[in-house]
């Protein structure tokens, strides 16, 4: 079941009009209701001349009728001209009313205010005060604690700007309408049935009076809930420049086989999503952001203001928002290798990653005990011990590989020390394996495996028996890309290359996982 995170709620009152992003309800707090006032919130707003900018909005979307009732509020009321230049109407109740109106209430004490007041579009806005004067948002009050039947009113000096979260920002500028394009894409939006009140049942089927929705997008979950206003993060946005740019730079990492259905659709999808994975930081992972950050994909970027955030001298250079900051950028710098042609590593213990060749092979899965000297030196602090069936016997196993792009890896193989192994005969003998390695893919066509001799019988590769010894044990290109496929259509071929009756080298392998790292060129 997906975990689907509310964004907003449909206004469930018998009235034309629907909430700020969220839900009305009939709680508030009592015990801070004046009852000797003797007007509501929307009769002293409505009296004051200078309010009458912001009652006339009020009124038009239905807000002097909650502002008239018995529920508890305060209301940050700005005096003069209310600015909605360039405002849809969905805006103007989101951006502007909803931005100066709050549940509860919220008074101006005598000594410091210092805190957040969550507002009805979930903003939360900064309440201070510097020795006399009392600030809401950027605004000084001209008057404060105003008493109504149901709840407080302040006067500001001015109308208090809307803070964009990140994800709200990505709606400000043209500039950035293909990142935004393809984020927002992901949005579903679904019924509540609970949160929603049922109407009659017409020809078989549930309507309802008053429908509420939740809207999930999988991105928030994956790569950074950039709506949450009590987050914090960083984003790189490119512009469309920028994005075009990197489109161009990634599309050919994920180039799949001719016989791949969808072919050019996951060819594009995946390219979005290698330029956006890592564009987004959160602040509550990040150890120094001038020396590293490190991307909710859990890659880091070292120096970042000398590399991907180039044009930028510091974190404060950023535009500021509601829930972090953002870079907005012409270029984006990320090396492949820091990105997504990133290391693949195969734990070879893991039973989905191997099959050894029963015929000749037994393999067992171990675990380091935590007083072993290589206990922290080991991935995973496991490994997979490969024994010959026989004394003759040449051992061999097969590992599956995934998400390769249609890109240059060096193949790398990590073994053990044969001190290790089970028999201690093998322990004590302590002899090297000598290794032959291939490798074994779909060509483009989709239609035939190609054999690559990584590690032929004639050059076999002694590994060291005495320490942790990681193998290079070549280089390969992939024509296409696997990256998302279930099944792995790409192998790596690992047998012992001595010859029947040898007695100076080992055939108990001990590995500990195979490593595709990217080739820098």
């Amino acid at each position: 079941m997906k975990n689907i995170r509310l964004f907003g709620l449909l206004l469930m009152l018998p009235l034309a009009f629907a909430s700020c992003t969220d839900v009305w309800n009939g709680h508030y707090d009592e015990d801070n209701k004046k009852q000797t006032a003797n007007k509501t919130l929307w009769e002293e707003i409505e009296a004051r001349p200078e309010l009458q900018g912001f009652a006339d909005y009020l009124k038009q979307f239905g807000y002097d009728k909650v502002l008239d009732g018995d529920q508890m509020y305060t209301v940050f009321a700005p005096q003069g001209a209310i600015n909605v230049d360039g405002l849809t109407t969905q805006k103007i109740k989101d951006e502007v009313l909803c931005n100066h109106i709050a549940r509860f209430s919220h008074s101006a004490n005598s000594t410091a205010v210092d805190k957040k007041v969550k507002m009805l579009n979930e903003k939360l806005v900064d309440f201070t005060k510097d020795g006399d004067i009392y600030t809401f948002g950027n605004a000084p009050l001209v008057e404060t604690n105003i008493i109504a039947k149901n709840g407080v009113l302040h006067v500001l000096n001015s109308q208090v700007p809307f803070f964009f979260n990140i994800w709200e920002y990505l709606t400000t500028s043209d500039d950035f309408s293909k990142i935004r394009e393809f984020m927002y894409s992901f949005d579903e939006v679904e019924l509540d049935e609970n949160a929603s009140v049922k109407g009659p049942i017409v020809d078989g089927l549930q309507t309802y009076v008053d429908s509420v929705t939740v809207t999930y997008n999988e991105l928030h979950y994956l790569l950074g809930q950039l709506n949450d206003e009590d987050s914090t993060y960083t984003m790189i946005i490119p512009t469309n420049e920028a994005w075009d740019a990197a489109y161009e730079r990634l599309a050919p990492y994920y180039v799949y086989n001719k016989k791949k259905e969808f072919r050019d659709s996951l060819q594009d999808l995946y390219t979005k999503r290698g330029i956006i994975n890592d564009l987004i930081f959160s602040h509550t992972v990040q150890r120094s952001v001038e020396d590293s950050l490190i991307s909710t994909s859990e890659n880091v970027f070292y120096n970042p203001f000398d590399y991907i955030l180039s044009d930028y001298s510091s974190i404060n250079d950023g535009v500021v928002c509601s829930n972090g900051n953002v870079f907005v950028v012409d270029s984006l710098r990320h090396a492949p290798w820091d990105s997504w042609h990133s290391k693949l590593k195969i734990e070879a213990e893991y039973i989905n990653t191997h099959k050894s060749k029963e015929s000749t092979t037994v393999e067992y899965s171990r675990n380091l005990e935590v007083t072993d000297s290589l206990y922290y030196k080991v991935s995973n602090r496991s490994y997979l011990e490969l024994v010959p069936k026989s004394s003759s016997s040449a051992t061999e196993v097969d590992f599956n590989i995934w998400n390769t792009l249609a890109a240059t890896y060096d193949v790398k193989i990590v073994f053990l020390p044969q001190h290790l192994a089970t028999d201690k005969s093998v322990a004590k003998q302590c002899q090297p394996n000598y290794i032959r390695v291939d490798m074994s893919y779909l060509n483009e066509g989709g239609s035939k495996t190609e054999t690559v001799h990584l590690v032929a019988a004639k050059d076999s590769v002694m590994v060291d028996p005495t320490r942790i010894d990681t193998v290079n044990v070549g280089s390969i290109t992939f024509p296409v890309s696997t990256y998302a496929d279930e099944v792995a259509s790409t192998k790596l071929n690992l047998r012992f290359a001595g010859k029947s009756g040898e007695k100076t080298k080992s055939r108990t392998f001990l590995i500990d996982c195979v490593i595709l790292e990217p080739a820098k060129n």
